[in-house]
C-alpha cells in the first residue's frame, strides 16, 4: 500500500491504473524502463568524464542537465502509470527545455559557462575561466524560445523549429491553467464533460503519453551522445539498439507521420 487508510481509495485507483497501463502497453513500458536504466548507467559515465576533462564547461553543464532529465523522465513515467497524463506533460515540457539547452551548450560552450554560478565557475582552471568567462556573466537565464532560435538558426531547420514550437505549445496547455490541463480527469458522457473524482486509465490518452515520453527520451539521448561522443564506446551498441527499437515503436504509434 502507498498511503494510509484515509487515502485507500486513491491507493486502489493508482494501482489499478498501473496494472492496466502495463498490460495494455507491455512493449512500450519495457522500452521506457530499459531507457531509464540506460540513463542511470550513462550518468555515471558522464560524471567520470567531467572529472577527467575539467576544462570543458559544456561537459559539466550537460552532465547536470542529463541527470535532471533522467529524474524528470522517471517521474513522468510514474505519472503515466498512474494515468496522470496532464501531470506527465508538465514534466515533459521541462525535459524538452533542458534538452534544447544541452544542444545550445554543445553549440556554444561559452553559454554553458555563463549559465553557471560564480562559485561553480571558479572550480574551472584559470585558462578555462579566461577562455569562456570574458563577458563576466554568471547565473545567466536562457529562455526556451531564444534557445530554440539559436539552436535552429538556419532556414534548413525551419520545419524542425516549427514542429518544436507546436509541440511545446501543446505541452504548455498542461502547464498553464487551461482546461486541457485536466485531461486525465475529464470524461465525455454524450455531449456533457464530466470531471472525475480520480484519474482513470484511458487507452487514447495513454497511447499519446507513452509515445511522447519515448520521443522526448530519444531526444535527450541524442543530445547526450552529441556531448559525450568518444567517451561511450562501452555503451555504443546498447544505445544503438535502444534507438532502433524506439524508432520501431514510435512508427507503430504514429503510422501516418
Amino acid at each position: 500500500m502507498l498511503f494510509s487508510a484515509t487515502l485507500s481509495e486513491v491507493d486502489k485507483r493508482l494501482i489499478d491504473n498501473l496494472k492496466t497501463t502495463k498490460s495494455v502497453f507491455p512493449e512500450e513500458i519495457a522500452q521506457i524502463e530499459s531507457g531509464l536504466a540506460l540513463m542511470f548507467k550513462l550518468t555515471t559515465i558522464s560524471k567520470d568524464v567531467c572529472k577527467e576533462y575539467p576544462s570543458n564547461p559544456n561537459l559539466f553543464t550537460n552532465h547536470n542537465l542529463f541527470a535532471r532529465n533522467r529524474q524528470l523522465l522517471l517521474h513522468a513515467y510514474i505519472s503515466l502509470l498512474s494515468a496522470s497524463y496532464g501531470t506527465e506533460f508538465v514534466i515533459l515540457r521541462t525535459v524538452l527545455e533542458n534538452n534544447n539547452l544541452m544542444r545550445l551548450f554543445n553549440k556554444n560552450p561559452e553559454n554553458a559557462f555563463v549559465w553557471l554560478s560564480t562559485e561553480v565557475q571558479k572550480r574551472f582552471t584559470t585558462e578555462t575561466q579566461a577562455a569562456y568567462g570574458k563577458s563576466g556573466k554568471h547565473d545567466e537565464h536562457f529562455g526556451p524560445f531564444p534557445v530554440v532560435g539559436k539552436v535552429f538558426d538556419n532556414s534548413e531547420k525551419d520545419k524542425v523549429k516549427h514542429d518544436w514550437g507546436r509541440l511545446y505549445g501543446q505541452l504548455c496547455n498542461y502547464t498553464h491553467p487551461n482546461f486541457m490541463g485536466w485531461q486525465e480527469l475529464v470524461q465525455q458522457k454524450g455531449e456533457v464533460e464530466m470531471i472525475q473524482r480520480l484519474p482513470s486509465f484511458s487507452p487514447t490518452n495513454g497511447e499519446t503519453s507513452v509515445g511522447l515520453l519515448l520521443f522526448i527520451m530519444q531526444l535527450t539521448f541524442k543530445s547526450y551522445v552529441e556531448t559525450f561522443r568518444g567517451h561511450l564506446l562501452g555503451f555504443a551498441l546498447e544505445l544503438h539498439s535502444w534507438q532502433q527499437q524506439n524508432k520501431k515503436i514510435l512508427k507503430k504509434l504514429t503510422p501516418n507521420e
